[in-house]
């Protein structure tokens, strides 16, 4: 029988947590100390509670249920932190017993937080009264004197109130009144002064713990009473004025001499004032006539010290001012006075005059609009207002041309110009004005002539303004008139004078000249070539200040004569190549073969013109010259020719125009072989001297390779033979060589090799010779000047074993008796 299988399987069982524990706190109950003045937000503790249970069920929320009196602590629900949310105060509250729940939603558990509130310095001093106050009288001796005395307590509990410490602060404080720290009397340590301050106000602070705590404050008023120690003083000294219009009637308000007294008016007479007329300074006063005394023309109210007029006859004519010594006196018999100035106030009763009784004056025609013409000046023996004067213009001007500023307080004014004058009109020659002065009542007259100058106004005017004359042959004779020409001046006596020029820049190379009646004459040769027409400008300048000018112009065209032969038509710069076979026509620029003329004469006096050659080089065998009889010519080169041997042709090539008679004239062609390369440039040699100072040489061209060759026109191409220093740079296409900067002295050889691509390359040597110069050869250098002589000439050898520059070393060495060396620096 067969035997049954089997198999095994594993099972994970997951078992779920069910909310079946309580929480529970760590620890029963909690005590903790907290200082009153802790922070907001201040944590004081941690609480924690347990559960066994997992996930969600054991996640526990914290809360205060009770003990919490008015809310100052709080605890964080998920943490279980305890922390300040009110501020603490000691006095209030010692001690919290807080119940805390801890709740898993299901469950819940309670443990207590005993708080103790530990005491600190939180409260201030505070005095028994807000403000003290105190009196002391002035000038009192024996300082210190007690004046009042603080008192101050602290709320704080178990404070020590023997600890409180008193200082005074503000205005006054330790100066003029000091404090007892410990006990709070405030005592005045200095004599003191009502009038210079009546009440002293100052700050007395309390501070607990020794002076080191907390601190709190009172305000503190003293009253300094009043002794009569102060004499009256008028308040408008020491400058006291009034005023009173001369014969005002008895009783009239004058001014009010007010005094006052620093002594307390609250206390007794002795700021109670009364008022007294001690007497008059008659001598500062202008007597006009026989006068009441002075002090007895006016009265003082005792109380008030109103003075008031006492008598009629007040008379500003006779008397301008009263001075009266006034006396204030107090009610304890203290006094001051002062000076009343009265000043009598003007009546217009005097009519105003001029301080001239007629005048003459004289204007420029030119004068702009509102020129000063006269300054007037009037009096009126009135004051202020009735001494204010108005000036004016009433007759002799009927078409308005002047006007008058008036300046009333200065009694003066100033007659100016309304309109433009012209003198060139008969009735603005001369003005005959009234003017008229005047104040609120009264007036007078001044007559016044006012004379026209007459200004230089009026510019010359010539006519006609332009003239055109005669043509003129270029060959007039210096001193031939040419035209008259006349200007008119409208203005008189030296306004209308003139004198006759030219304008330089009509005339600029003083061909004409001009005399005082207005001739104009040929001063120096004429050139129609130069200048065919001229146009002159003639200037006539008046004698005037400022001087006027006017002008014309002359318009002058000139008659050509033949005196200019034919010329070139271009720089003709013909070139004919060496070894070239004749003969051939010579091209005398890049694109003609024909010679051609010009002239500067006119037409009539230049082409067509006639070319040919002297009578001695006619039958030259170099050169032919045909004359085409069409104003051209043809030069012909008759035979092969060789630069080496000469370089250039000069042609003398006759030329006539067809003037009557003909101007004929000789220019010379100049025709320049080209050269061909037909010779082999050959090695040369070249040494160079050239000289450093302290180290410091420039950068120099030193000048080309030497590499003689018959030919001038070649294209050569030059470099470097070898090792070269790196001192020299050389122009492949010139071969000029330079020496960089500050190349140290030596003697450097190299060589170049230099290549036309026609002949075979040639090697030439260079030897440099950097010297020093020394400072003694600067000083006693000299300096020669050549003549005769060009510098190729100079220094080329020309088969001789030296050249002219060396042979010239050696002549100073030996004169001078210094090494050639030494020469060389030259």
């Amino acid at each position: 029988m067969a035997e049954l299988g089997k198999d095994t399987a594993y099972v994970r069982v997951f078992i779920s947590d069910v909310n079946d524990n309580k929480p529970a706190f760590a620890q029963a109950s909690y005590e903790v100390d907290v200082d009153e003045d802790a922070d907001v937000g201040f944590a004081i503790l941690t609480v924690s509670a347990n559960d066994g249970d997992e996930g969600g069920n054991a996640k526990l929320r914290y809360q205060i249920t009770s003990g919490n009196t008015g809310g100052v602590f709080d605890v964080e629900p998920e943490v279980g932190t305890i922390f300040v949310a009110q501020p603490l105060d000691y006095e209030q509250n010692k001690r919290y017993k807080l119940h805390v729940l801890a709740s898993d939603g299901k469950w819940e558990d309670y443990g207590t937080v005993a708080v103790n509130v530990v005491n600190k310095n939180d409260e201030a001093p505070v005095f028994t009264v807000n403000e003290y106050y105190g009196s002391v009288t002035e000038e009192l001796d024996g300082p210190p004197v007690f004046v009042l005395q603080v008192s101050a307590s602290d709320p704080d509990k178990d404070a020590d109130q023997e600890a409180l410490r008193y200082s005074l602060h503000g205005q006054g404080a330790e100066t003029e009144f000091i404090i007892d720290e410990v006990t709070g009397k405030i005592y005045a340590q200095r004599t003191l002064d009502r009038e210079e301050r009546a009440v002293w106000r100052f700050v007395v602070l309390a501070t607990d713990e020794g002076g080191e705590g907390l601190t709190g404050f009172t305000d503190v008023i003293i009253n300094v009473w009043d002794i009569n120690d102060n004499a009256p003083v008028f308040t408008c000294a020491p400058s006291c004025h009034g005023s009173v219009a001369e014969n005002s009637i008895v009783g009239t308000s004058v001014m009010e001499m007010t005094a006052t007294d620093l002594d307390d008016s609250a206390v007794g007479q002795n700021a109670v004032l009364s008022y007294r007329i001690m007497g008059s300074l008659d001598s500062a006063n202008i007597h006009m006539g026989a006068v009441p005394t002075f002090s007895e023309m006016f009265t003082i109210n005792p109380s008030t010290g109103t003075i008031s007029v006492a008598m009629d006859g007040l008379d500003r004519e006779q008397v301008e001012s009263y001075l009266l010594i006034v006396e204030a006196r107090d009610g304890g018999g203290m006094t001051g006075t002062a000076t009343a100035t009265i000043q009598i106030k003007d009546v217009n009763d005097h009519a105003p005059r001029f301080t001239d009784r007629a005048c003459v004056v004289r204007i420029s025609e030119n004068a702009e609009t509102n020129a000063e013409v006269l300054e007037l000046a009037a009096e009126d023996r009135d004051t202020g207002e009735n001494a204010q004067l108005t000036f004016s213009v009433v007759a002799g001007d009927q078409e308005q041309k002047f006007y008058i500023v008036s300046h009333k307080q200065e009694q003066r004014g100033t007659l100016r110009l309304k309109k433009r004058l012209d003198y060139e009109r008969h009735s603005e020659q001369m003005f005959n004005l009234t003017l008229k002065v005047e104040d609120l009542d009264f007036s007078s007259l001044l007559h016044c002539v006012v004379e026209v100058e007459d200004y230089n106004d009026h510019a010359p005017v010539f006519i006609p303004h332009f003239l055109s004359v005669a043509p003129l042959p270029e060959d007039a004779s210096v001193g031939t008139s040419v035209a008259r020409l006349v200007a008119s001046d409208s203005d008189s006596g030296q306004n209308r004078d003139m004198t006759y020029s030219l304008s330089e820049d009509s005339d600029p190379d003083g061909l004409f000249t001009i005399d005082q009646s207005g001739v104009l004459f040929v001063a120096r040769p004429l050139d129609r070539e130069h200048v065919s027409q001229h146009q002159l400008v003639v200037i006539a300048t008046d004698h005037g200040v400022p001087e006027l000018t006017g002008s014309a112009t002359v318009q002058l065209p000139l008659l050509d004569v033949n005196d200019n032969g034919p010329e070139f038509e271009a720089a003709y710069a013909p070139i004919v190549f060496e070894n070239a076979a004749g003969p051939q026509v010579v091209k005398l620029n890049q694109t003609s073969t024909l010679l051609r003329a010009l002239d500067r004469d006119s037409p009539e006096n230049g082409p067509p013109f006639h070319f040919s050659l002297p009578p001695e080089y006619r039958h030259s065998n170099d050169f032919y010259l045909q004359d085409n009889l069409n104003g051209t010519a043809t030069l012909t080169a008759l035979r092969t020719f060789d630069r080496e041997r000469q370089k250039e042709f000069f042609i003398p090539v006759i030329m006539s125009d067809s003037g009557r008679p003909a101007k004929t004239v000789t220019s010379t062609l100049t025709v320049t072989i080209g050269d061909q390369n037909d010779h082999a440039h050959v090695a040369g040699e070249k040494k160079i001297y050239i000289n450093s100072h302290r180290g410091r040489l420039p950068t120099t061209v030193l000048g080309k390779v030497y590499s003689p060759d018959p030919d001038d026109w070649d294209n050569k191409t030059f470099v470097f033979e070898g090792h070269v220093p790196s001192y020299f740079v050389l122009n492949k296409r010139t071969g000029f060589l330079i020496i960089k900067e500050n190349a140290p002295p030596g003697t450097y050889q190299f060589q170049v090799r230099v290549s036309d691509d026609v002949w075979p390359d040639a090697v030439s040597s260079v030897s440099v010779h950097v010297r020093e110069l020394r400072d003694d050869a600067i000083y006693n250098s000299g300096s020669l000047r050549l003549a005769d002589i060009t510098a190729k000439e100079f220094i080329e050898l020309r088969g001789r074993q030296q050249s002219r520059f060396d042979l010239l070393l050696d002549f100073l060495s030996e004169m001078l008796s210094v090494p050639p060396d030494d020469c060389q620096h030259l």
